[in-house]
């Protein structure tokens, strides 16, 4: 029998006091620590990665651009995928307008876009208005392939079974320990825009458009989810208004306006949170990536979530799989990209905002749906901005470039319009920014000012004689003209109910482009002469011994030009910008505004027209270019001295 006595026993007994101790001890160090983890992990922001692109427009191939190879989505997909491999709690989103813009379109309908989109592992996308181009249905077809979320909370897809039944209106995903809220939003303007829609339309259009937003909104947030992501088609002004109208939005991803924004946009609300607004461009020139963080109550920590775009160029490897796969799917397009119907003497820009008068591949284009019409005696022809896409760079045009500037399925239709059904299409055309309903045009010369209200823009408007002298357009005269059948039937909101011997062609649109440019063996952009945007009570003038003009409204410091000419037009200076003179005459270039803004000048111009071009000075808060309306000068009678 053991001595409960003996020193030896005793040992043991201490020995195994002293470790269950340290057992002990150890659970309980273990216990607070996972408690501990626990309440870190509820206390820590929320961290996330978003990789975003919008409008990519079937450019699936890197393409030239101001010499540069850009874009492409093999290197486009090489990079999510490694930023994907490298960064936990990335979400990859697109914002719309995938389908549209290249041949791969034209001939594989979208196919090629989402097995792209699949290949590259995108997460969630919103519905652009482009992808309604080749039907309702055919979008439908193809999205029932999307492996990624396809959100949409503001339309009403019933009269399409097929595509209803891969839209949600939004998304909740688990982010590393938290629910984040995903809703996507498309324009209210979708159904001016597109003319194929199928039965599918805008929710709430005729009350507020934002209903169905809000209802999705709160339902997330009825599920207890605090952290809300809007993908939107909507453009960049549309999306400041969202983020004001609904704060509860904490991060927009925006598409359609094609807007690069090398900085994100922040909206402060009336409680001190914030909204983010992003976009990178279009084309798959640039990739986005927001790394956003959250605070502890849910609202977005704006000082640390960072935001940058990725230039996506031939420095960025591309993926072997995709590569192999676009380059198989082009192949049959081949043939149009070694078809040249002819040469640029330059290069043909397509910046719409960029231009608020006319474009050079604007020009281009009227002049060639003008020339089609002879035959039926057209002397006028326009052409919406929206519906030229690309860019012609100097040298070779080729037939894939044609299709590529052209791509919409549009006709090209002649008829005979009033004067006043033109008056009032012009006035359409800029009765915005210079964006997509902005009408290009041949065979006029109008000036607009964009500081006006909508309705009463137009400043004037010349139509050209046979002569080739311009007379003011006749609201009771009737004009021909050729324009392509998407505006003609109202897209964009344009309205010809009343026009007469219309004749649609079977052609499509870039039909007659390419007669026009194989016609003319080299082509060479024109300078701004047609279009010219003006501003009031810039320009005033006086007579005493001489005439006196004074310039007002101006940035402190401007610097001042006066010209003179023999009545109203459009005609540009030093092949940069027009003004709205006919033969214009340089009178001063040493005119600078006072701390003012003011200027006076003095000297004789009487029987002619006058108008001032103003540059603001470096560091101005307004940088853009004024000029002002054209003002007649009338030549005095013998012995007169009165005010103009």
């Amino acid at each position: 029998m053991q001595n409960d006595k003996d020193p030896n026993n005793n040992l043991k007994v201490r020995r195994f006091l002293k470790l269950a101790l340290i057992a002990l001890s150890l659970l309980v160090i273990a216990h607070v620590s996972a408690v501990t983890s626990v309440t870190r992990a509820a206390d820590e922001q929320l961290h996330f990665t978003i990789l975003h692109t919008n409008d990519l427009h079937s450019h699936a191939e890197p393409f030239l651009e101001r010499g540069r190879m850009v874009g492409g989505m093999a290197r486009l997909g090489h990079l999510i995928h490694s930023i994907k491999a490298n960064t936990p709690n990335t979400v990859v989103i697109d914002a719309g307008d995938m389908f549209q813009g290249t041949p791969l379109f034209t001939h594989y309908h979208g196919d090629v876009e989402v097995s792209l989109l699949n290949h590259i592992g995108y997460d969630i996308y919103t519905i652009g208005n482009h992808e309604f181009d080749d039907g309702a249905e055919n979008l439908g077809k193809q999205l029932k392939k999307a492996k990624f979320d396809v959100i949409c909370s503001n339309l009403d897809t019933e009269a399409q079974p097929e595509l209803n039944s891969v839209i949600k209106p939004y998304v909740i995903r688990q982010i590393n320990g938290n629910r984040v809220g995903f809703v996507g939003i498309m324009t209210p303007e979708l159904e001016r825009l597109s003319l194929s829609l199928g039965g599918v339309r805008v929710k709430n259009l005729k009350d507020d458009w934002l209903i169905p937003v809000r209802q999705a909104v709160k339902e997330i947030q009825d599920k207890g989810v605090n952290h809300i992501v809007a993908v939107t088609h909507c453009g960049a002004d549309l999306d400041q208004q969202i983020s004001q109208a609904i704060p509860q939005i904490d991060v927009i991803i925006g598409g359609h306006s094609h807007t690069r924004l090398d900085k994100a946009l922040f909206v402060e609300h009336d409680d001190s949170s914030k909204t983010i607004i992003v976009q990178t461009g279009s084309y798959g020139r640039t990739l986005g990536r927001l790394d956003v963080a959250f605070n502890k109550d849910g609202s977005l920590d704006a000082a640390d979530t960072k935001y940058r775009l990725i230039n996506i160029t031939d420095k960025i490897q591309e993926h072997p799989e995709m590569k192999a796969y676009i380059d198989k799917k082009v192949e049959p397009l081949l043939p149009l990209r070694r078809t040249i119907v002819s040469q640029a003497e330059d290069a043909f820009d397509n910046r719409w905002t960029a231009y608020p008068w006319d474009s050079a591949l604007g020009d281009l284009i009227t002049d060639a749906l003008c020339e089609a019409g002879k035959s039926y005696g057209t002397t006028i022809s326009v052409h919406n901005r929206g519906g030229m896409r690309g860019r012609i760079e100097k040298g070779a045009i080729t037939l894939e470039k044609v299709q590529e500037i052209l791509p919409f399925d549009n006709r090209l239709t002649f008829a005979t319009i009033t004067g006043k059904a033109l008056l009032s299409a012009l006035e359409h055309s800029v009765s915005g920014p210079a964006g997509g309903r902005f009408l290009d045009v041949h065979g006029l010369k109008l000036a607009y000012d964009p500081t006006k209200k909508r309705g009463e823009r137009l400043v004037f408007a010349l139509a050209e004689n046979k002569d080739g002298s311009y007379s003011p357009v006749d609201e009771s005269k009737e004009y021909k003209v050729a324009i392509n059948n998407y505006t003609f039937q109202s897209g964009e909101g344009y309205d010809f109910k009343d026009a007469k011997n219309i004749v649609n062609t079977p052609e499509r649109v870039g039909i007659p482009f390419r007669q026009y440019l194989e016609a003319h063996p080299s082509v060479k952009p024109q300078a701004p002469s047609r279009i010219v945007p003006v501003t009031e009570n810039i320009l005033s003038s006086f007579r005493k011994d001489k005439v006196v003009a004074r310039v007002k409204g101006l940035a402190p410091y401007s610097k001042i030009t006066l010209y003179q000419g023999t009545g109203r037009g459009a005609t540009p200076i030093d092949n940069k910008f027009p003004v709205p003179l006919e033969k214009p005459l340089q009178l001063t270039d040493d005119l600078t505004a006072d701390q003012n803004g003011q200027c006076t000048w003095r000297g004789n111009v009487a029987g002619s027209w006058i108008c001032a071009v103003a540059r603001p000075p470096k560091g101005s808060a307004l940088r853009r270019l004024i000029i002002s309306y054209p003002i007649e000068i009338t030549a005095p009678k013998p012995g007169e001295d009165s005010k103009n």
